[in-house]
């Protein structure tokens, strides 16, 4: 790329001043330099202008639009939002195509009924708002339209987790992932791309021969980064090796290839630590600071969980490390020390499970502090 750093006013019209015989007079309040002055500054215009046309013409530099219009050179397009499907309780049959809304405030959202769920008074109900907004608020909803005999209504289970539209490094990494491992012939590559194009997900790990020749396993986040639902496993599961017609090619998966579409085990991650406050504050004030902290860093290993960490062949990790749990307490507001500092009982760290036969995610559980 060319460097346009120093292509500014000062050092644009000291560039034409030397264009300038020295015999002429070039001092700041003489005609020469107040004459040019003005070109300097919409050349520094021009160059300012150029150089974001160079950065837009890159997928490493580009943002917006232009990334959109690089994105189909690794055959990837911007993901959008999608809508979440959540679980509807009640207690009376409600008729499909009825709205409710949620009662959160100024975060309400609507929700429309979309299908029977099972036995009972249960319901697929699909956010009207795509995005997350759609997953996160559960309890009691009010119905938009009279519905006779009704006196119960509320939204539990997340079924299929809402999307937001994918932000520019999302998309940036997709098109290097895009890039360095083509997809072809039903590779690891290849199951990953078109489980991740459906909606919901946010991650897979893929398991080639996991139960001998021509079977594989994949494992599924949500797009909330948790373990996928029994709903959205199915789904995935109809659109890639529909059972029982497993093997027949009547998916997405090749013929002769037996998919099985899992979702990984959750475990809890247990955290006790002894800590030590500043003196304005009181161990109430920070337990939600530091259980936050806990949980960004958990979310963060979560969304590196499906990242192939083998130079020459496939391998996952999804560790917990106490330095970093430690790193995460201590950058909590109101804290200035913290020791002592163990997960799930003990002062080591949790390396948890990614094999074919288990998968395992890290959630937070207890956070247990004591004032030091």
């Amino acid at each position: 790329m060319i460097d346009f750093s120093n292509a500014q006013y000062r050092s644009i019209l000291a560039y034409m001043l030397s264009q300038i015989p020295d015999d002429y007079d070039k001092r700041d309040v003489s005609p020469i330099p107040t004459a040019l002055s003005p070109a300097a500054y919409v050349f520094e215009g021009f160059f300012i202008s150029l150089n974001m046309v160079q950065r837009q013409a890159f997928f490493q530099t580009a943002t917006g639009e232009s990334l959109d219009l690089l994105a189909p050179l690794a055959s990837v397009s911007r993901k959008q939002a999608t809508a979440a499907i959540r679980k509807g309780e009640f207690d009376t049959a409600i008729p499909i195509g009825t709205r409710f809304s949620t009662i959160n405030g100024s975060d309400s959202i609507n929700f429309v009924v979309i299908s029977a769920l099972g036995a009972g008074h249960a319901y697929r109900l699909q956010a009207e708002t795509p995005g997350s907004i759609g997953n996160v608020y559960s309890g009691p909803i009010l119905p938009i339209d009279t519905i006779q005999g009704l006196s119960s209504a509320r939204l539990s289970n997340i079924l299929t987790p809402g999307d937001d539209t994918e932000t520019d490094e999302e998309l940036r990494a997709r098109i290097l992932a895009a890039l360095n491992s083509r997809a072809f012939g039903g590779n690891v590559a290849q199951y990953v791309e078109e489980i991740e194009k459906l909606d919901g997900v946010g991650a897979v790990q893929v398991y080639p021969t996991w139960k001998g020749g021509g079977t594989v396993l994949c494992s599924v986040l949500g797009a909330d980064w948790l373990p996928a639902s029994a709903d959205l496993v199915r789904t995935i599961q109809d659109a890639i090796d529909p059972i029982p017609n497993s093997g027949k090619g009547l998916g997405l998966a090749p013929i002769g290839a037996k998919v099985t579409i899992s979702a990984p085990e959750r475990f809890e991650i247990l955290v006790s630590a002894s800590v030590t406050l500043l003196p304005s504050y009181s161990m109430e004030t920070v337990q939600s600071t530091v259980t936050a902290a806990l949980e960004a860093y958990l979310l963060n290993i979560r969304k590196g969980w499906a990242v192939n960490i083998s130079q020459t062949g496939l391998s996952y990790s999804a560790s917990v490390y106490l330095a970093r749990v430690s790193a995460a307490i201590i950058t909590a507001e109101g804290v200035v020390n913290v020791t002592d500092v163990q997960l799930n009982g003990q002062t080591a760290d949790l390396l948890l499970s990614q094999t074919g036969a288990l998968q395992q995610i890290p959630v937070i559980g207890t956070v247990s502090l004591y004032e030091a």
